[in-house]
């Protein structure tokens, strides 16, 4: 098609493949030998040795029966994501405390047995910021992952900053000191050089000792189920699902637009992403986000008014415009009450400044139990959340009244509004604390 990114020209000579080779090329000019590591850690829990290269069937059936043994094991993935609608997946890597392993997903094995595996919730699973390695199994299995330990999550529950890189937590955690990462590298090249053998096995070689020592702190601060329930809405299958329901609030620009324009913006981003899915290329590569907003905030009735849509390109003019039209018209058409809602008024200033105070209150209370501020709310969300607090209003649907979130923010602060509870706070052994109170009478 005239449209779409040649497969052989136009995807290598994008700004982000031409990073990845800079990436690649200047991490393995730094050393043709592998580096040796700052600080070696002696552990039990701290497999040793290179990392076994699983590339056939029986080798993999033989692993995944071990893992299954061993009741947890660690797991990362390593893909290339700019080029294609779903990332191109081209390493795995496990470890228990017992080995090491990465398993080549280019070489002709079924990877099946794996994603099962992951699938199974009688083996725990242990990830670092994990959600795009556990996309997969909800694609081809059509099941979610289950029983997941994600150490950037947890740390956010043990008085540790979220999100964290795993290197700052590894190194907090075992001492151990992993080397310049290789994000940015051709992981689809064969054979894998040392180097990017050894990183991407150590990728995974220390989550074992990091997720006991996390375990250990977990049970001290009282937070275990906390961190369980919010790990296992990371397996949630409707977060790796394209929803049109609300997938076009991702847009960058999205809050900014009125009702008849966010109805504009939700038909041009399923359309956007069932032509990019057909034609393998990411979604934002086809079409920015930018011009989507463009798009939907001055609508285009006519193929002939497309050319002055500033930065759509040429081709997908051509072949898609009246797509484009469409989509355009069938929002416009939409009646009142089926609209998108729009996001509340904005603050005026005295809004704002008491909406601060209860965003500050909020830090008060999530650094006194130990918890990371931002893997449980944000200054929007409190904002959001203060008007209907403020004038008594029904919150029971808001996320804040929902779960683990309602016993550690929702409530306290919800008492404190309306007048019945206090906030004790303590500066215990170098941390603030929370002073349980009772409530007024």
């Amino acid at each position: 098609m005239a449209s779409s990114p040649d497969r052989g020209e136009a995807r290598p000579n994008s700004w982000r493949a031409q990073h990845r080779a800079r990436s690649h090329d200047a991490a393995h000019a730094e050393t043709e030998s592998v580096p040796e590591e700052s600080k070696t850690v002696r552990h039990a829990l701290v497999p040793e040795g290179p990392p076994a290269i699983i590339t056939s069937d029986p080798d993999l059936a033989d692993l995944i029966a071990q893992l299954r043994e061993s009741g947890s094991f660690a797991y990362d993935s390593e893909f290339i994501g700019e080029l294609t609608y779903f990332p191109k997946l081209c390493v795995i890597q496990v470890a228990s405390s017992s080995r090491v392993a990465l398993i080549d997903p280019l070489a002709k094995i079924d990877l099946r047995p794996f994603w099962e595996l992951i699938a199974d919730p009688s083996v725990e699973k242990v990830v670092h910021a994990g959600q795009q390695d556990l996309e997969p199994i909800v694609r081809h299995l059509d099941r979610q992952p289950a029983n997941v330990f994600d150490t950037q999550i947890v740390a956010g529950f043990v008085g540790l900053p979220y999100p964290v890189a795993l290197s700052r937590l590894v190194q907090e955690l075992t001492g151990a000191r992993l080397g310049k990462g290789l994000t940015f590298t051709h992981w689809d090249q064969r054979p894998l050089s040392p180097m990017q053998v050894r990183y991407a096995a150590d990728d995974v070689r220390f989550l074992p000792l990091v997720r006991d020592e996390l375990g250990k702190r977990l049970h001290a601060n009282n937070h275990t189920a906390w961190a369980t329930e919010e790990c296992d809405a990371l397996c949630d299958a409707s977060q790796y699902r394209f929803d049109p329901a609300t997938q076009y609030l991702r847009v960058r620009g999205a809050a900014s637009l009125q009702p008849r324009n966010l109805a504009v913006l939700r038909e041009l981003t399923i359309w956007r992403d069932a032509t990019a899915r057909h034609h393998d290329v990411p979604p934002r590569a086809f079409l920015k986000d930018e011009i989507l907003i463009d798009l939907s905030r001055n609508p285009v009735k006519s193929v002939e008014k497309l050319e002055r849509v500033r930065g759509l390109p040429r081709p997908v003019e051509q072949e898609y415009g009246n797509d484009i039209v469409e989509a355009t018209r069938r929002a416009m058409s939409l009646p009142g009450p089926q609209l998108p809602e729009q996001r509340e008024a904005e603050q005026s200033p005295t809004e704002r400044f008491r909406a601060d105070g209860l965003w500050a209150l909020a830090q008060c209370l999530c650094a006194g139990q130990s918890i990371d501020p931002a893997i449980l709310t944000s200054r929007q969300e409190m904002a959001d959340f203060y008007r209907p607090l403020s004038t008594r209003q029904d919150v029971s649907q808001s996320r804040l009244m929902k779960g683990w979130r309602r016993a550690a923010l929702g409530e306290p602060l919800s008492r404190l509004v309306d007048g019945s509870g206090d906030l004790n706070l303590r500066w215990e052994k170098g941390s603030l604390r929370v002073v349980d109170a009772p409530a007024r009478q």
